[in-house]
């Protein structure tokens, strides 16, 4: 049977004006990867779609113990209550390799 480990997985919905303040996010909390994925779709603001190349949507993806994924939270809650537009959701999910996402274990 394979062994496999508990984390979390956090997504991110938000512009792609973020993506920029994101990174510095995770490397200031020490995140040691993510995922993004251009998206479109529509929502509480309508209809979001990147025909034109710029600003559009992004997904982000990171997994993360439920330890270190608190300060990133509350650094979202920040931005949140600064007005930005970010659609924050989080997952459990089961890995093989809990090395891959935390530095420390290495």
């Amino acid at each position: 049977m394979v062994k496999l480990y508990p984390e979390k997985l956090l997504n991110i919905i938000t512009n792609d004006s973020m993506e920029e303040r994101l990174v510095l996010m995770f490397k200031k909390y020490g995140v040691s990867g993510y995922t993004l994925i251009r998206a479109g779709g529509e929502g509480s603001s309508g209809l979001e779609s990147d025909m034109t190349g710029f600003g559009g949507n992004i997904l982000v993806k990171v997994i993360l113990s439920p330890e270190r994924m608190e300060p990133l939270l509350e650094s979202l809650e920040r931005k949140l209550r600064k007005g930005y537009h970010l659609t924050v959701f989080i997952s459990d999910v089961m890995v093989m390799t809990p090395e891959k996402f935390d530095k420390r274990l290495r």
